[in-house]
């Protein structure tokens, strides 16, 4: 019994094991065709489900995990927002962007508590109230940003009933709407945590009454203001940074009052006068593209924490001396592209105590008066009508390293034009010069780019830069060199090139235009491939073996000088100690008492008699001289009938250079035989 007992429960545990396994395939199986992702669906995940312009109804088939963060069902022409989303409580990004939505029911997000970010951009809501405004996020309480662009709102709520309300939106985007007037402090009521307001792009022409304490930005850019109110921004007590431009019609007579506004753009407007004395925190202020003429005095007077003025590309024709007076904090000034002729240069810098960039590019500025200033870092003088830079303009900039004057009719320098011991950068690109003289940029140490791009050059003096140590960059192209490669002018502009050109990040490459066998070539290539640059190096290596042979010679002429020397004084020596051991009793064994130079003096006397004796005496003391006696004669008889009376006296030296015959007479008396 206990046997078939344990058989059969043996065979029950294998058949149940069995079962489970069978179970489990089929649930697997099942499980891979339901996970398959959807057509059009980028991705099918855990985490996100992107399936922009998919078939809703294949999304929907698809079992979609509730734990999703990230759902995108944009472009799905929806109607409303199906219910299956309210089932993604997880879910922190939602966009419904690009659809066919007009109205959302207020419960139709109640489950997604987690929803940080909606986008129900380009869709076909009309009316604020369509979407519930005031009940859509009761239950969204983390909601952050709110996307509401390019539909066709035309306001933000008539009453409290039908305006936004949430208690957590810091972002709202209604830009690219139909909203056309903004009106009450009732209209942001509800957006107590509302940081950026983007109204920009729409036909708005009202804008006033509006009051909310948590807005730090509004972009009110693209619309069609015409005027702002001096109250406008009054109900924004912590507004930071407010975006007018682009409002061509847009203009302001009264200053407008904010107590906590620091950045202001209104750029691209119509505005005829800068009215903002009564924007006391002000840092920034863009009112570049206007209709701005003149800069009167004590135009900026309240605006002493100002930093970055931009008025370019106005009308401005004249500044007043005292125009920037009170811009105390100011580092960036931008006057370009204006129609300003003359400036007074002692009194603007003068107001402008730390200014560190001034921008006078595309004026018609004529003369550059002797700045003065210790803070200014940058100037630019583009594409200005400057003629002449007076000597020493820029030695009272202390702190000046970039300067710009490229576009200006210069044609030359004068010379200390560019004194300035900072200087780093200087553009001098197509200002028609023809020469630089070569100590233009001695007192310039710190020099490390200049640009010569275009102008009329042809050569450049040996040494121009040598002053500059720090020198990198040198633009001389699109210059008319004159590639004369014996010049020594040439050698050194093209060694400079060589060795500044390399860490340009573009070509720039010289090239000659004389002669004109290499008109248009490249400076390495028109010497490389001449004869010229041959013999050139031929002759620079024949002078340095010169030089070397020279040294040569004149090292070994040295030493043997020196040798030379060394011998002679130890002759002397040698010839002073003989002459000591003579004198020197106690070395020679003498009894002389004489000194040495005693017997030097002695022994120079018996020298120079000596010398006397050997010489020949003159003639008058050879016809003085006593005569010696006559020596014996010796005859020749030439035949034998001569007598004794026709006796001639022996003319040559021997009897046997004449072949005759000698009789030897008896010597004269007194002398002797053996003294012949």
């Amino acid at each position: 019994m206990e046997v078939g007992f344990i058989v059969k429960m043996g065979v029950a545990m294998i058949l149940l094991c069995m079962a489970k396994t069978t179970n489990s395939k089929l649930h697997d199986d099942l499980l891979t065709t339901e996970a398959i992702c959807p057509k059009q669906c980028a991705v099918c995940s855990s985490i996100e489900m992107l399936c922009s312009g998919a078939n809703i109804t294949d999304v929907l088939n698809y079992n979609m995990d509730p734990q999703i963060e990230n759902l995108d069902f944009s472009n799905m022409t929806l109607d409303f927002i199906p219910l299956e989303v309210s089932h993604m409580t997880n879910c922190k990004k939602l966009n419904l962007s690009t659809n066919n939505i007009q109205k959302i029911e207020k419960n139709a997000l109640q489950n997604l508590w987690n929803l940080e970010d909606l986008i129900l951009s380009n869709n076909s809501i009309i009316n604020i109230a369509d979407i519930n405004p005031s009940e859509l996020f009761n239950n969204t309480i983390n909601i952050k940003r709110l996307n509401l662009s390019n539909n066709h709102i035309t306001d933000l709520g008539q009453n409290y009933s039908t305006i936004l309300i949430s208690e957590s939106l810091e972002v709202l985007d209604v830009s690219h709407c139909k909203i056309f007037s903004l009106v009450g402090k009732f209209v942001l009521s509800g957006l107590k945590k509302l940081r950026y307001l983007n109204l920009s792009n729409n036909p708005l022409l009202v804008f006033n009454e509006l009051s909310s304490n948590s807005i730090t930005t509004l972009n009110l850019r693209g619309c069609l203001l015409v005027q702002l109110s001096d109250d406008a921004l009054s109900g924004f007590t912590n507004l930071e940074l407010l975006d007018t431009s682009l409002n061509d019609q847009l203009f302001i007579d009264n200053p407008i009052q904010s107590k906590s506004l620091k950045t202001f753009d209104i750029s691209q407007c119509s505005v005829r006068i800068p009215n903002i004395d009564g924007m006391l925190q002000v840092r920034t202020v863009f009112m570049n593209n206007n209709r701005i003429k003149r800069l009167t005095a004590y135009q900026f007077a309240n605006n002493s924490k100002l930093i970055n003025l931009d008025l370019h590309e106005n009308h401005i024709e004249t500044v007043d001396p005292l125009a920037f007076y009170g811009l105390s904090s100011l580092l960036i000034l931008d006057l370009s592209t204006n129609f300003i002729v003359e400036i007074s240069w002692e009194s603007a810098l003068a107001t402008l105590p730390v200014l560190e960039s001034l921008n006078l590019s595309f004026n018609f500025i004529s003369q550059v008066g002797r700045l003065k200033s210790n803070s200014l870092r940058r100037l630019n003088f583009d594409h200005c009508w400057i003629h002449s830079i007076p000597n020493g303009a820029f030695v009272q900039l202390e702190k000046l390293n970039e300067l710009i004057i490229s576009n200006n009719p210069l044609q030359m320098l004068l010379p200390g034009s560019f004194n300035s011991s900072h200087l780093s950068f200087l553009d001098l690109s197509y200002c028609r010069i023809s020469h630089l003289i070569s100590y233009e940029f001695v007192n310039s140490p710190n020099l490390t780019e200049i640009r010569l791009t275009g102008n009329r050059l042809v050569a450049l003096k040996n040494g121009t830069f040598n002053k500059c140590t720090k020198l990198k960059y040198v633009d001389l192209d699109d210059n008319p060199w004159m590639c004369d490669c014996y010049s020594v002018d040439f050698v050194y502009m093209a060694i400079l090139a060589n060795k500044t050109t390399k860490h340009s990040p573009i070509d720039r490459t010289p090239s000659c235009l004389t002669p004109d066998n290499v008109t248009g070539m490249l400076w390495h290539v028109a010497c490389v491939n001449s004869p010229v640059y041959t013999r050139d190096n031929r002759k620079n290596f024949s002078m340095a073996i010169g030089v070397i042979l020279i040294l040569c010679v004149s090292g070994l002429m040295a030493i043997f000088v020196a040798v030379h020397e060394n011998m002679k004084t130890r002759q002397i020596m040698r010839r002073r100690r003989q002459l000591d051991e003579y004198g020197n009793p106690d070395r020679s064994g003498g009894v002389g008492s004489a000194g040495p130079d005693e017997y030097f003096d002695e022994y120079a006397a018996a020298a120079e008699s000596a010398r006397k004796m050997s010489q020949l005496p003159s003639y008058d003391e050879a016809v003085m001289l006593p005569k010696p006696p006559q020596e014996p004669r010796w005859t020749k008889r030439h035949s034998c009938t001569q007598t004794d009376d026709a006796d001639v006296r022996a003319a040559p030296v021997s009897p046997a250079a004449s072949g005759g015959v000698y009789l030897l007479l008896p010597p004269p008396n007194g002398l002797h035989v053996t003294e012949l």
